[in-house]
């Protein structure tokens, strides 16, 4: 396994072999969940979006576009704040429309 992961990182099937065999070691499903057929939990959410809210760099949303035109140290010295507005919903994709 090792030099499938290590040794010989080209042969693609070999590193797929390894995790799907590392997969089964676990108990790890590949399958993706068939989602319930029960629709009264949507009918409860609305879907509708309201415009979009003006934001402000001073509340903590940080833009995707002034990542981009981020220098490489900015970018470094500002990492953990972008990460964090990430993990917060505070990012806003303005390029990417995520």
């Amino acid at each position: 396994m090792q030099d499938a992961l290590y040794e010989n990182i080209e042969d693609a099937k070999s590193v797929a072999r390894v995790i799907d065999l590392y997969k089964v070691d676990k108990g790890i499903s590949s399958k993706p969940k068939k989602p319930s057929s029960d629709k009264s939990a949507a009918t409860s959410v609305m879907a509708k979006r309201t415009a979009t809210p003006d934001y402000d760099e001073a509340a903590g949303y940080i833009r995707e576009s002034q990542v981009a035109k981020m220098s490489i140290k900015e970018y470094e010295k500002r990492m953990e704040e972008i990460m964090e507005a990430q993990r917060s919903g505070k990012f806003i994709y303005d390029i990417s429309k995520k």
